[in-house]
């Protein structure tokens, strides 16, 4: 074996790896600036919404409450965001790691691949909890905050909202369901594999 060509192999093992570092780095200060930008419009929204509230109190306007919901549910929002960016870089950092791992061993390719690919998939499961949790509870404020308005009890406009929540949940339940079976088939292929 050429000396020269370990020299050469080394040498772009470590450039591979000073680039993928680099790389993760930036990522990773993208997302911190993503979600400095995401919170600053969480506060933005607020005041907006507050002064919206403030100018409106003085008209006999009913529904001022969508005020706090729209708040709230843009709260949530970027809170669902900023998981997801995490995740993200997760995701990224996985991959990095996985090819740092293959070019030092390419024996072991498909052991990283599929560990990889299975480590892809929960942080995909993990999202798309989040995403119904989120969607939840937003459902959950909404009719809860309709329900809670003067003259609404007792009348048609809780019953639908009753029923909006009802059918929220069947909806997010059976999404649930199919995702735990997706996992565990993915689970149960990927031990056999």
């Amino acid at each position: 074996m050429n000396p020269n060509t370990k020299s050469t192999k080394t040498e772009a093992e470590t450039t591979t790896t000073a680039y993928a570092t680099l790389l993760s780095k930036g990522l990773e200060r993208v997302v911190e600036v993503s979600k400095t930008s995401l919170d600053l419009a969480v506060e933005q929204n607020a005041e907006v919404l507050s002064s919206y509230k403030k100018a409106l109190k003085a008209l006999p306007l009913p529904g001022l409450f969508l005020f706090d919901l729209a708040d709230q549910a843009f709260a949530g929002y970027v809170t669902l965001q900023k998981k997801l960016l995490d995740l993200a870089v997760q995701q990224t950092t996985s991959v990095m790691d996985a090819s740092k791992e293959i070019s030092e061993d390419p024996s072991k390719t498909k052991v990283i691949f599929n560990n990889m690919i299975q480590e892809s998939v929960d942080r995909t499961v993990v999202a798309q909890k989040s995403v119904q949790e989120f969607a939840a509870k937003q459902s959950k404020a909404m009719s809860d905050s309709v329900k809670q308005q003067p003259g609404v009890v007792g009348t048609p406009v809780e019953t639908v909202a009753n029923s909006i929540q009802r059918g929220v949940d069947t909806v997010l339940a059976t999404q649930k369901e199919v995702l735990d079976v997706a996992t565990k088939t993915w689970k149960s292929s990927a031990a056999k594999a």
